[in-house]
């Protein structure tokens, strides 16, 4: 069993944290990008039981997004304890909230909106050590309700270990054994349960996947989730914090934030346009607003290594 190792942004000058952020998860979680605002407030502990991960993330509002693992195959099961997340892979998406576990297969493209003051374990179990038996193709972006008996169970594994880590030195590398054989119970209970989706589509799920309309907002967001305009505001209140204009606008200024880097050859204007933005210098004021720094002074600072 190892050492539990810690990393933080606080020590970091506030003008790089994201960026130390952005290396911190790609190395801890291979073939994922962390998209986070200057200043951001995060921290990471991980701890390894033999060839099992236990990692606490604590964030404030952010995003990640994988394109696949490269480097292994592994199960991911987070488990909420303060905040949400929800989960988009495809075409679906599926938010959690404390006490529920959000799965996600690392060779399958996903990506995660983290909700601010949000606190997560997540729980990393290769998928060779699962066995075949437990469909791991329908297991990615399942809901795993803590109010199931069997999720309950590994949630009360997973906490008693993790809050007793510091008594815990002595503790063999078979208790890695354990957390596998504990997910692999959950899993084939959860094979043959209904796939869980609240409702059939929050307004908050439907906002993420819509990013691109520019005709997004509450009345479409009505149209959509067919609820009054009072109950989503209420709905973005609960689940965000933030009214939907303000919700929309900082994941599209998250989302281009990323496409700055990655797409280096696109335009300013193309990315804000296929984001939803109408005009091009409402998007720069936005963004300078939103990191401090314009488009372009940020897609050199993001494409320069840190």
């Amino acid at each position: 069993m190892s050492a539990v190792e810690h990393f933080t942004t606080q020590a970091v000058p506030p003008q790089r944290r994201h960026l130390f952020w952005r290396d911190i998860v790609a190395e801890a979680f291979p073939g994922m990008t962390a998209i986070a605002p200057e200043g951001i407030r995060a921290d990471l502990a991980r701890w390894y039981l033999g060839p099992v991960g236990l990692a606490r993330a604590r964030s404030a509002r952010a995003q990640v997004r994988r394109e696949g693992n490269r480097d292994g195959h592994n199960l991911l099961l987070h488990l909420q304890r303060r905040g949400r997340l929800t989960m988009l892979h495809g075409d679906a998406a599926v938010s959690g909230g404390m006490g529920d576990i959000l799965v996600a297969d690392d060779s399958r493209p996903y990506a995660i909106d983290i909700s601010d003051a949000n606190e997560c374990l997540i729980l990393q179990v290769p998928a060779a050590l699962l066995g075949d038996g437990i469909g791991l193709g329908t297991l990615h972006g399942r809901l795993l309700p803590g109010q199931d008996p069997h999720v309950a169970f590994l949630n009360h594994m997973l906490l008693g270990l993790w809050d007793q880590r510091a008594m815990l030195g002595d503790v063999d590398d078979g208790v890695g054994s354990l957390l596998v054989d504990a997910t692999r119970l959950v899993c084939r209970q959860q094979r043959s349960a209904p796939f869980v989706a609240v409702g059939t589509e929050t307004p908050v799920a439907y906002a993420l996947r819509h990013l691109g309309d520019p005709e997004l907002g509450t009345a479409s967001l009505c149209a959509a989730t067919g609820l009054s305009p009072r109950a989503v505001q209420k709905a973005f209140l609960r689940e965000t914090g933030l009214t939907p204009t303000a919700f929309i606008t900082d994941r599209r200024l998250m989302r281009a934030a990323e496409l700055l880097v990655a797409e280096p050859g696109r335009s300013v204007t193309d990315i804000a346009f296929a984001l939803g933005f109408n005009d091009a210098a409402f998007f720069s004021r936005c963004f300078r607003r939103r990191f401090g720094t314009s488009p372009r002074e940020w897609r050199c600072r993001g494409a320069r290594p840190s």
